[in-house]
This record gives structure tokens, C-alpha cells and sequence, in this order.
């Protein structure tokens, strides 16, 4: 039953084919690929929002030895918190910082759960391994539905901001990026409360 899952099995199989006594060769793990780290550029890459995709964009990065600035329009996680319970309790709305803004995105606050589609996946596991190393529990690597929550998603967070700061990239809250600066095609600058001089965004 579709709803009564409650793990998955990765089987490692060797076949043999019968007529020409060949073994078949095993299909190797993905591997992902290595940025080139001879980067040449004295700018920094600026990611654009630290939500999922900001984060994992930003830890990519750090562990290729490039430097990436993360602008975000909301709040850091600590402060997010804060401006949601207010919100609930006094109904006071922080256009900035509310349940769709701030570190993490949309999806801290909606109890962690994860669709993958297909956690077999390469780029499904990437992200999962990812999460437990920031800590997230071991079981989302072989729960049929794997599921964080939200208060171990606040941590795991935090964590990888703080891990990306810790290699040298910069995370700054509160700058909505409002402009870019264009030269033949090419980007020049980011503009949001102060003008960021970059070549990859």
C-alpha cells in the first residue's frame, strides 16, 4: 500500500549474462561534478536569497573554495522566529519578515517535510547526506517519507549558515536586491542598499 511504505532498499546486484559468461559492469554512483577552483575573478559570486536553493548554492561553493555573498531580504532564522510568533499572538505583519521570508525560505516553518519525488535519486540523496550532516536525524537517509520538522529545520539552518561563514562566505540579512548593473551583456553590479561589484550572480 502506497501509504503504508516505510522503507526504501537499495539493492547492489551482479548479473551475469549466461551466453557469453560476460559480466555486466556496475553502473558507478554519480559523482558531482568539481568546480574549477582556479577561478581567476578578484569579485565574490552573489547568490540572491537564502532559501533552499541559496544555501545549497552557497555550501557548493565554500567546499570548491570560492567565497559567495548571500544577500536575503528577510531576517537571519533567530529574528525570523520572533517576527512569525508575533505575528500568530499580536497579529502584527513584518512585510519583510513573516512566514514566507527570511533565511530558509518558505519551508522552514511548514514542518520540514521533504518531496523528493524519487530519494534514489543522486541529487535527491546530495541533499539529504546534507541535511544530516547539519543535523538533520539519519533516518531521512531511508525513511520511505523522510521528515525533519520544524524545529530540527531552525537548527540544520542556522548550521549551514554558520558553516558557510566559517569558509569564508558572507551572508548579509535585511538587503532586498533592487537593480543590477549591466555592461555588454555582461553583469557588473548588484545594487540593493549598497553597490556589489560582481561577475557571476
Amino acid at each position: 500500500k502506497k501509504e503504508d511504505i516505510y522503507y526504501n532498499y537499495t539493492l547492489d546486484l551482479e548479473l551475469k549474462d549466461k551466453n557469453k559468461e560476460k559480466k555486466y559492469e556496475q553502473i558507478e554512483e554519480y559523482n558531482f561534478p568539481k568546480i574549477d577552483i582556479g577561478r581567476k575573478s578578484k569579485f565574490s559570486p552573489v547568490i540572491i536569497g537564502a532559501g533552499p536553493a541559496g544555501l545549497f548554492a552557497g555550501l557548493v561553493l565554500v567546499d570548491n573554495g570560492i567565497k559567495p555573498i548571500i544577500l536575503e531580504r528577510g531576517k537571519k532564522i533567530e529574528e525570523r522566529i520572533q517576527d512569525i510568533e508575533e505575528f500568530i499572538k499580536n497579529k502584527k505583519f513584518n512585510i519583510s519578515s513573516n512566514i514566507q521570508f527570511g533565511e530558509g525560505g518558505a519551508g522552514t516553518f511548514s514542518d520540514g517535510k521533504l518531496n523528493t519525488c524519487n530519494s534514489s535519486n543522486a541529487f535527491s540523496r546530495k541533499v539529504l547526506e546534507e541535511f544530516v550532516k547539519f543535523g538533520a536525524p539519519e533516518e531521512i537517509l531511508y525513511n520511505a517519507k523522510p521528515h525533519i520538522g520544524t524545529d530540527n529545520l531552525r537548527k540544520i539552518v542556522k548550521n549551514i549558515r554558520e558553516y558557510i561563514i566559517s569558509k569564508g562566505g558572507q551572508v548579509f540579512f535585511n538587503e532586498q536586491v533592487t537593480d543590477f548593473e549591466i555592461e555588454d551583456k555582461k553583469i557588473k553590479a548588484v545594487k540593493c542598499s549598497k553597490r556589489i561589484e560582481t561577475d557571476v550572480v
